[in-house]
């Protein structure tokens, strides 16, 4: 004989009934041993339990009715069926449509939590670590600086009549030159931002101004590649570009304590005055210095505490993989000319509702000694 199926709606109606039932007799109890000022007696003691052992049962079943089971074979169509005509809510979770994070992208269910700016890494920016003083505020034109040369004295003998000497003046002149950051930017974006990016944009484009005299201080090249691709001349470069022009070679592809003590000996016995010398270098030919040994016994490097031979060390990449540069900043003039000009431009992108930033400058440096300087390289650089 086939067994009908109860409705489970109805067994949780009868239930909740009977649970019902159970409480209302335990309040009856409760009602009589208050109004008689006692304890339960023996039988109410007995009644008690046995109600609230059958209500916990209740309770079991009514929550295995309202989360039932659902078989591993299910046909979605059959349950959403059966749950309409029972009036009952099912959940249908299929493995292969697990719902993840993802799916909650852009719609602010997960939180955000907004942090600090994050900066842009700027690797070897030392321009004014280095003893170099930079001048601001310099009037336009041409800056000269009148040189002599050298008097010559002779041995004679008694009554040998002297020849003629005399001095040479030359004079030593740089010139500024323009250097300027635009930067074009929407309405939209300015305001959606509320401040934001204005503030970033008025950081940054003097910052970049700096990265490019960093780079133009330090290079060892005369000529660079611009953003089209094109090969120009540098009119703007440090000393170590003529510096290059008779570089020590390095015997291997790290220099010995002996290579880097001609380096500064050169400098030295041209006259110049050690007033504020340094090396500079990449940082990976840092770190190999400070790997290389003074010495078998002494347990020294080349490089400790960002010194060698008790000059500072300073590392940029502009200088180039393999070149170490010494020198005295001091023998270095630079500046910037009349005052940094920033403007603010909400007309002449109207079309285009956007505000044009356009920061121009002008700069200058030439070497005052070029003895002052001395550019070694490591062997295939």
């Amino acid at each position: 004989m086939k067994k009908t199926k109860r409705n489970p709606q109805a067994a949780l109606r009868e239930l909740i009934t009977r649970h019902q039932e159970n409480c209302a007799r335990i309040q009856e109890i409760c009602d009589a041993c208050e109004a008689e000022n006692r304890e339960r007696n023996e039988a109410e003691e007995a009644e008690y339990v046995s109600l609230v052992r059958d209500n916990s049962i209740i309770g079991m079943k009514i929550q295995s009715i309202q989360s039932p089971e659902v078989p591993r074979n299910v046909n979605p169509d059959t349950l959403l069926r059966e749950s309409l005509e029972n009036r009952q809510t099912v959940t249908v979770m299929l493995v292969r449509d697990l719902m993840m994070t993802p799916d909650l992208d852009g719609t602010g269910i997960i939180p955000i939590q907004q942090q600090e700016m994050l900066k842009p890494l700027r690797a070897g920016l030392i321009w004014d670590k280095v003893g170099l003083t930079v001048r601001t505020g310099l009037r336009g034109g041409t800056l000269r600086w009148p040189r002599h040369g050298k008097g010559q004295a002779h041995w004679l003998a008694e009554g040998e009549r002297m020849e003629d000497t005399k001095i040479d003046f030359t004079k030593l002149e740089t010139k500024p030159e323009r250097l300027g950051c635009p930067i074009k930017v929407t309405r939209e974006e300015l305001n959606d931002s509320e401040g934001i990016v204005e503030g970033v944009v008025r950081e940054e484009m003097p910052a970049a101004i700096i990265d490019l005299v960093n780079e133009a201080l330090f290079t060892v090249s005369a000529t660079y590649t611009d953003s089209k691709g094109t090969e120009k001349n540098r009119v703007i470069h440090g000393p170590f570009v003529k510096a290059s022009e008779s570089a020590m070679q390095f015997a291997g592809a790290v220099p010995t304590r002996r290579e880097l003590l001609k380096m500064k000996a050169r400098v030295t016995k041209a006259g110049i005055k050690l007033i504020a010398p340094c090396w500079v270098m990449t940082e990976d030919m840092k770190a190999e210095l400070e790997d290389t040994k003074v010495d078998a016994g002494s347990g020294r490097f080349l490089c400790e505490n960002d010194h060698i031979l008790g000059y500072p060390v300073f590392t940029t990449p502009h200088i180039g993989e393999g070149n170490i540069g010494f020198g005295d900043w001091s023998y270095q003039a630079a500046g910037f000319f009349d005052s940094m000009n920033l403007i603010v431009d909400p007309y002449t992108l109207a079309r285009e509702n956007s505000v044009d930033f356009v920061l121009n400058a002008r700069f200058g440096t030439v070497t005052l000694y070029e003895e002052a300087f001395v550019l070694g390289q490591a062997k295939g650089a």
